[in-house]
């Protein structure tokens, strides 16, 4: 979303296919977003792809979504299309993505793809792969991150492959709202975007609040976009009086901007929040059953430039979060220069001058 209203700040026409579950937006008169049968991850490890009621996708079901998706090409007719990570990533969507990519070769409709700095290590079977539908579908790769600070070559071995046509966007900053003068003394924030992958974090933050050592300080946890009620209802009854649970709210920037200090995990947005609100932090990386590592190397560049505090996620108890949060506010913890992340109009500038040829 962040990229199609820079797109449309432009003066480019842009518009959105989401195929994931739907989720809260704000009217959106500038950006058509199409929602096609939404699918979602079975768990925590990705292990496979469910339907809205946690059944496991059919058949029928993916030859709906493709045919969905083409028809929603073909009426649109765009000039560009931009797939986000594919195919680096999205390989359970080859179903409906190459059906698609087809129909946009044959029409001549230019290619690009959109993806993080840094991304899930893979074999070199899969790179290789990776590389070569790059080559057969794409004019363009667009990394939306900086060279210095995250090679994309950490993640994509074969990176050099591709360097004929791949570019550095800069960060993309998907935060709204401004951020408010700092407030001396603020709330801990925890926070985890939400979805399953947060709940362990939420759990140890409340129990970590009652061992603080600090217990004038405020805790409040951002339990997701849409927690699941009981969950909440059940975070609120361990919680102490001083710890405030609710859901994601669209002031999180500014929250952010005042708070004492930041608990979360570190993917590409959370790291984004956190440069641009200047927040000091304490990130606990997500590596699910040890296969995820694309937060982890956001943490370790993050933790080498003195930005944050990491805690591995196997070490993750109630007490040894406390021990972190009052070691952290022990030391008083400082604010740091805010960051402009201008990744999204750059990407919107690339994509005119593509448009122009």
């Amino acid at each position: 979303m962040a990229l199609a209203h820079a797109c449309v700040d432009a003066g480019i026409r842009a518009e959105v296919v989401s195929g994931g579950m739907p989720v809260p937006q704000l009217p959106e008169p500038a950006v058509r977003v199409h929602q096609l049968e939404p699918v979602r991850s079975a768990d925590l490890y990705f292990s496979a792809i469910v339907d809205f009621q946690g059944e496991p996708v059919t058949q029928q079901l993916q030859q709906r979504r493709s045919k969905q998706l083409l028809d929603i090409f073909h009426d649109l007719n765009p000039k560009v299309l931009v797939t986000e990570l594919f195919p680096f990533g999205r390989r359970r969507f080859r179903f409906e993505l190459l059906p698609l990519l087809e129909a946009a070769k044959t029409q001549g409709t230019s290619v690009v793809c959109s993806v993080r700095d840094s991304i899930q290590r893979r074999t070199g079977d899969r790179e290789a792969e990776t590389v070569q539908l790059l080559r057969d579908y794409y004019q363009s790769v667009l990394i939306h991150g900086v060279e210095d600070f995250l090679p994309f070559s950490e993640s994509f071995a074969k990176a050099g492959e591709i360097d004929d046509f791949s570019h550095y966007t800069g960060l993309v900053d998907t935060g709204p709202g401004t951020i408010p003068d700092a407030i001396e003394e603020g709330e801990i924030i925890v926070s985890a975007g939400g979805g399953a992958a947060g709940n362990a974090l939420y759990r140890c933050a409340v129990d970590s609040a009652a061992l603080s050592c600090y217990p004038d300080v405020r805790w409040r946890i951002l339990a997701g976009a849409t927690p699941d009620p009981q969950a909440l209802n059940d975070l609120r009854a361990r919680a102490p009086r001083r710890v405030t649970i609710e859901s994601n709210r669209p002031d999180f920037r500014a929250l952010l901007g005042s708070c004492r200090l930041s608990v979360s995990q570190i993917g590409y947005n959370s790291a984004i929040d956190l440069l641009v609100s200047g927040a000091p932090a304490l990130v606990v990386p997500f590596t699910g059953d040890g296969s995820e590592t694309e937060q982890g190397a956001r943490a370790a560049r993050l933790h080498q430039q003195g930005r944050v505090v990491v805690l591995d996620e196997s070490m993750l108890t109630p007490a040894a979060l406390a021990k972190a949060v009052d070691d952290l506010l022990e030391g008083g913890p400082v604010r740091f220069k805010r960051q402009s992340c201008g990744g999204a109009k750059a990407t919107a500038q690339y994509l005119k001058r593509w448009l122009a040829q």
